[in-house]
């Protein structure tokens, strides 16, 4: 016996439902295990935050050797220059050779300590308008984080067609 025309093209379209449905699960299943090999892969957005952190990082250390060594240096240019700069304005001789002179040496540590507080001041400008920007930059609607993070910006997909 055949079966009625109309059962053989209701198993045939159900058949092409389930290979349908075969297929998309397959390339879901290739989906997720190419995902689960590329997690490690930085990503665009982790080396913008790793570029991010990185520059931030030498900041910090260039601010840092700066306040160091600005003071240090500018007192060892002083302590060198004082006893002339003493002799010529107030006439003072030095001690003899050998001696350590004292007039030098408050006067490189005096203008340490002044060349410090400089920094300190260029220090706390600096960090002000670098918080302003962020302030101003943190305003703007693209860059509005949601409450989980996420940037306007950095959700945007893009979708590329290979027609």
């Amino acid at each position: 016996q055949k079966s009625p025309p109309n059962k053989r093209s209701n198993k045939q379209s159900n058949d092409l439902k389930f290979q349908k449905r075969l297929e998309r699960l397959r390339l879901q299943d290739e989906e997720r295990s190419y995902s689960n090999l590329t997690t490690n892969l930085k990503t665009a957005a982790s080396l913008k935050d790793d570029n991010i952190t990185v520059k931030s990082m030498t900041y910090a250390a260039s601010v840092g050797l700066n306040m160091i060594v600005a003071p240090i240096s500018f007192g060892v240019f002083m302590y060198f220059f004082a006893g002339s700069i003493f002799n010529r304005l107030f006439g003072m001789e030095g001690p003899a050779s050998g001696d350590i002179d004292i007039k030098r040496v408050i006067a490189g540590v005096v203008s340490g300590v002044f060349m410090l507080f400089v920094e300190m001041i260029l220090f706390v400008i600096r960090s002000h308008e670098l918080d302003a920007s962020v302030r101003k930059k943190s305003k703007r609607k693209e860059n509005r984080a949601n409450p989980f993070g996420y940037t306007q910006k950095s959700m945007e997909r893009v979708y590329v067609r290979d027609d």
